[in-house]
């Protein structure tokens, strides 16, 4: 029987660690995810830093999973602060990046 009720719970836990609970806000969907090399013309606003669990009962995320749900909540802060775009600046360390918010002129 616990060998049932483990499987059982690390079966949940896989399944949800592959869901998202971040939704883009409708003002969001026009910010950009740019590249260094894509953002050359571009005024950084300011810098933001997201934050999603990177664990599921001690079950390790999907990186690309977490990577969309920190860029979402970038996308989200940058519609928030009048930025077109966003430039991720650090990489995924234990579910959180940094992201710099940017004003595009000629993206717009």
């Amino acid at each position: 029987m616990n060998t049932l009720k483990t499987g059982s719970i690390l079966a949940l836990a896989v399944i949800a660690s592959a869901c998202s609970w971040v939704d883009l806000n409708p003002a969001a969907e026009d910010v950009l995810i740019l590249k260094p090399s894509q953002a050359k013309q571009c005024e950084q606003m300011r810098r933001t830093t997201s934050q999603v669990m990177d664990k599921i009962w001690f079950v390790g995320r999907n990186e690309e999973k977490m990577g969309e749900e920190l860029a979402t909540l970038a996308r989200n802060t940058a519609a928030e602060s009048g930025g077109n775009a966003i430039m991720a600046v650090s990489k995924i360390a234990e579910g959180k990046q940094t992201f710099a918010i940017l004003n595009c002129p000629h993206l717009r």
